[in-house]
């Protein structure tokens, strides 16, 4: 179904059943079906084995699988994530997470968001969920490039994958949506 140019209304005009349907039935119809809907990517971890890093620089989680190229329409862009976390060692950890838009962090600083998990003795593993939601208000129009990073103080982090861990096997999502 085609879009039809909004009319100008005038006073006294008559309205009939087929302005009626092309300018509103037809008109929504088409924006909500329409082909060129915002660019948008997500991808829900199910993975043989959880993630794990030592890093104390800022290092991509998964290149492959947590990396979206989308081509946007120059809107703005939301860019979620949420995740569980555990402390590998016996060291108390703190992991920070941010996006590198393009290579550059959209953090900045310390980055997005920060978990902090204390491992005490080191004889039990302490969980935590982890999520943000960030807005990019203002990103020009073409192909951009979003890499989910990490980073730890010390120690080592573990991302669970949905790798059936006893007890842990949850599934972390990220996503990139224009809107």
């Amino acid at each position: 179904m085609p879009w039809h140019s909004p009319i100008t209304w005038l006073v006294n005009q008559l309205v009939t059943d087929t302005d009626l349907n092309e300018q509103v039935r037809d008109n929504l119809s088409y924006l909500k079906q329409r082909v060129d809907a915002p660019a948008s990517a997500q991808y829900t971890l199910n993975e043989t084995a959880d993630y794990t890093t030592a890093s104390t620089t800022f290092v991509d989680v998964d290149a492959t699988r947590l990396a979206f190229t989308l081509n946007t329409s120059g809107s703005a862009v939301l860019i979620g994530f949420y995740g569980t976390f555990s402390a590998a060692s016996s060291a108390d950890t703190l992991c920070y997470l941010d996006v590198a838009l393009d290579g550059v962090r959209v953090g900045g600083d310390d980055g997005l968001a920060l978990i902090a998990r204390k491992n005490g003795s080191g004889t039990s593993l302490q969980h935590g969920t982890l999520s943000f939601t960030a807005l990019v208000p203002t990103l020009s129009a073409g192909e951009h490039t979003f890499k989910l990073q990490w980073r730890v103080s010390g120690g080592t982090m573990i991302l669970r994958a949905g790798a059936g861990s006893s007890g842990v096997d949850v599934h972390p999502q990220f996503w990139v949506r224009e809107i």
